[in-house]
């Protein structure tokens, strides 16, 4: 018959007492870690949203393209084969004569100076039919071929082939209300183009 050997009991360990300081210790290291997490993700969402974080200061992006404004009064335009600029608007006319001719606006005439520069290879024709003018309340004028030939002298100075790299001058008349403000022009360089606009001032 054999006897075990007597098992050693292992002496009971006294349970430790956890000091309120490192209670409060701890709790005060979890409350900073909150803390630090809390203002952690308002920054990551003030990021998400493009905004700066708070106590910061906004970097400035890269610079906004500046959409160019329409050409000034007198600027060159063109369209097509022709280069246009305007030189001259009288609008205090009601007649225009020639010699003993006269005709009479049924409001009154506006006088456009223009000149007409052909930037082609070939040569071609300045078309005054197909010029308009317009007022500030958008209503569109057609000019006045006879005024025009009594402004011109005589001669239309625009009827003639304008030869590649040469200019013609001459006036454009429409015959517009009196109290109509003419604002712009659209040139053609044929009456079937695009045609550009021309700020009169």
């Amino acid at each position: 018959m054999t006897h075990d050997p007597p098992r050693r009991r292992r002496p009971v360990r006294a349970v430790r007492r956890i000091s309120p300081v490192k209670v409060s210790l701890a709790v005060l290291i979890s409350a900073g870690a909150m803390v630090v997490l809390f203002a952690a993700g308002i920054v990551a969402e003030r990021y998400s949203r493009g905004l700066p974080a708070a106590g910061t200061t906004a970097v400035a992006g890269p610079p906004v393209a500046v959409v160019p404004a329409g050409p000034a009064p007198g600027e060159a335009v063109r369209d097509g084969k022709f280069e246009f600029a305007v030189t001259r608007v009288d609008c205090s006319r009601t007649t225009v004569v020639l010699e003993r001719l006269k005709t009479t606006a049924d409001g009154k005439f506006c006088v456009v100076g223009l000149t007409v520069r052909n930037v082609g290879d070939g040569a071609k024709y300045f078309v005054g039919q197909a010029q308009k003018a317009y007022d500030a309340a958008g209503a569109e004028y057609g000019s006045d071929e006879l005024a025009g030939l009594y402004a011109n002298r005589g001669v239309e100075a625009f009827v003639r082939r304008i030869g590649p790299g040469e200019t013609a001058t001459g006036k454009l008349v429409f015959d517009v209300p009196k109290e109509a403000v003419l604002v712009t022009l659209e040139l053609h360089d044929s009456p079937l183009s695009g045609g550009v606009r021309a700020p009169l001032g």
